[in-house]
């Protein structure tokens, strides 16, 4: 084995795709669970306060109370379930790498999913377990002690059938937990081994596409591979970031004049500052609005310009003439989400904040809305993203492995421990 035999590679396979792509629905519907939360409360609050003769009007009080009771039921499912996807998921990919090893043992996979396999698979579903055993027990011996020293709730057999309940999914849990420890002592030594060939075959991997990449002619980057810059788009999304944090702290603040606990009585100012105090609150919320939208516009901007970006370095590399170029240009394209990934994770949100806002009109008897229409559009979104995020798979690692035999740009991809410790090693060595 030399520096030139060592090589790094697209690694992917069905089954990963798949789990991979559940994963990145996840996601999407953690954000849209979370900004849907916002949303209701921010639009609630500016209702309320600065526009209530429309707020109540509209009647949208039942509705978002009803919200956020589908949201705690929505963030309890997901904080179940996302841990088991997660641990799928990287059993999914460990199965892959291992199968890319055997095909050929010089190659290297992408640093993304190596930095996913940097503990065993299953060391996720062990800590979710003790978590989840822990507030089950927790919940289980305070309720256990209102049983047992007040009597109408010792009488009453459904508070019986709910320790029971709690009792059963402790056990559940501590199963989950022991079943996790027994995966991650079975998989830790398969990781370990991975993880010193990496070490060794990276470095000559990387030797080996400087070499390839100073052999090869230095081609001219294309404009649409540097125009607009990442430091342009950067302070774009820093200018919507700072707009929205202080939009967010003026909107606060209209709240805490109004009422400095949940609890304290409702403060009540002259005219002149309670005025003030409404055109803040109303000026903020619309300002946040105003950025939500600039956001989902920036948004959607960027998707289409990596969507361009992507099919235009393909069309760039597909005649396989080596090429030398800046390797930073690249690196977000070979290392980041796809366009269709980020599409997919953007649907999964808008999902999950109509599944939120349908299932709250339901529960609310809302009539002001078709909820089943909307539930359906929900299940459209999600679903739709799934299988677009699923579908891209293929062409991702066809057009990322093309991109890296043409331009050999190295272990492109974002800094974990493992990388951050190498680093450190040889900073000290030259010392």
């Amino acid at each position: 084995m030399n520096a030139s035999t060592a090589t790094i590679i697209e690694v992917s396979s069905r089954g990963w795709a798949f789990w991979r792509a559940l994963l990145d629905t996840c996601v999407g519907l953690i954000a849209g669970t979370a900004f849907t939360f916002v949303g209701i409360i921010v639009i609630g609050i500016v209702g309320e306060e600065a526009l209530p003769s429309l707020y109540w009007q509209v009647d949208l009080d039942p509705l978002f109370r009803a919200s956020m009771g589908v949201f705690l039921v929505v963030a309890a499912v997901l904080a179940i379930a996302v841990p088991f996807v997660v641990v799928a998921e990287r059993v999914a990919a460990l199965r892959a790498v291992e199968a890319a090893a055997q095909r050929n043992p010089d190659a290297v996979p992408q640093r993304t999913l190596r930095l996913e396999l940097q503990n065993a698979p299953a060391d996720l579903l062990q800590t979710t377990g003790a978590v989840l055993f822990w507030c089950l027990a927790g919940l289980g011996g305070l309720f256990a002690l209102g049983v047992f020293f007040t009597e109408d709730l010792r009488e009453d057999a459904v508070s019986w059938v709910a320790l029971l309940v709690i009792a059963v999914l402790a056990s559940g849990a501590e199963a989950v937990r022991r079943l996790g420890r027994r995966m991650v002592e079975r998989d830790a030594a398969r990781v370990g081994e991975l993880w010193t060939r990496w070490k060794r075959l990276v470095p000559r991997a990387q030797r080996a596409d400087a070499d390839r990449r100073e052999a090869a002619m230095r081609a001219v980057v294309p404009r649409w591979l540097s125009v607009p810059t990442a430091r342009t788009i950067a302070r774009i999304a820093n200018v919507l970031l700072t707009a929205t944090l202080v939009s967010l702290a003026a909107f606060m603040l209209s709240v805490f004049m109004r009422q400095q606990c949940r609890t304290c009585d409702p403060v009540y100012w002259n005219e002149p500052i309670e005025n003030g105090i409404d055109v803040l609150s109303l000026s903020s919320g619309a300002a946040i609005a105003i950025c939500a939208v600039l956001g989902i516009l920036a948004w959607a901007g960027g998707i289409v310009l990596q969507f361009r970006r992507e099919r235009a370095l393909t069309r760039w590399v597909s005649d396989g003439m080596p090429r030398r170029v800046d390797v930073t240009l690249v690196d977000p394209l070979l290392s980041g989400n796809r366009s269709m990934v980020r599409l997919q994770i953007g649907l999964s949100a808008a999902g999950a904040g109509a599944v939120l806002v349908g299932t709250g009109s339901l529960w609310a008897e809302w009539v002001a809305m078709d909820a089943r229409a909307v539930l359906l559009a929900a299940v459209v979104l999600i679903a739709f993203g799934f299988v677009v995020g699923w579908a891209d798979a293929r062409r991702s690692r066809r057009e990322r492995q093309l991109a890296r035999d043409t331009l050999f740009p190295g272990d492109v991809g974002p800094v974990g421990d493992e990388t951050r410790k190498t680093a450190r090693e040889r900073r000290r060595r030259r010392r």
